[in-house]
């Protein structure tokens, strides 16, 4: 682990703990750092803005009354989006009043992609935005969500097999498959390799 990763991991603990320890400011903190990027992730699972507001509330309410409770996240972030697809997931299968629902993966993922780059023309910015949309809606939704969680919210293959429920050997295989699609389709649009990284990270 590098300095900077441990540095923000105990600041991240220390946050925890006065949080436990019931210091408002400190749920706050926790509240403020993460509540726009569950929403953007809940929005791709399901595009009513209110029952993922409402889930990320209960998210949060349920970590507060039972925080003596919750050992001492290792990745506050990674903690609340597995804590946000669950509740999703189990709000979802009360609402189509089922005994059983599919499994995560086939839950849709919503993708809207946003390029805000300073330093290509606005022609081009059009051109390798529309085709990145063009490219990753062709994706699976289970590949859509896997390489979002990898390249834009930056969780790893381990953390990504929890929050999604699914393999680790198979999140690799799905981000290898991806990606391959990927280089090759941009490839044969005049994008080169190394441009397939820097556009993923791009969609929001």
């Amino acid at each position: 682990m590098s300095i900077i990763k441990k540095t923000i991991q105990e600041e991240s603990e220390r946050v925890w703990i006065k949080f436990v320890n019931g210091d408002k400011g400190a749920f706050t903190t926790i509240y403020n750092s993460n509540a726009d990027s569950l929403f953007s992730y809940g929005m791709k699972l399901n595009s009513n803005k209110n029952f993922v507001k409402d889930c990320i509330q209960d998210v949060f309410l349920d970590i507060y009354e039972h925080r003596k409770q919750i050992a001492t996240p290792r990745n506050i972030k990674f903690y609340l989006f597995k804590a946000l697809k669950r509740n999703m997931f189990r709000e979802l299968k009360k609402e189509r009043k089922k005994s059983s629902l599919p499994e995560q993966e086939n839950l849709p993922f919503f993708t809207e992609y946003n390029i805000e780059t300073k330093t290509i023309n606005k022609e081009v910015e059009k051109y390798q935005k529309n085709l990145v949309a063009r490219i990753i809606k062709e994706l699976t939704p289970k590949q859509q969500e896997i390489l979002y969680l990898r390249f834009t919210k930056g969780f790893n293959y381990n953390e990504i097999s929890e929050i999604i429920d699914i393999n680790h050997n198979s999140v690799r295989k799905q981000v290898y498959r991806a990606i391959k699609k990927m280089r090759k389709d941009l490839i044969l649009n005049n994008i080169t390799n190394s441009g397939v990284y820097s556009l993923l990270v791009m969609f929001n």
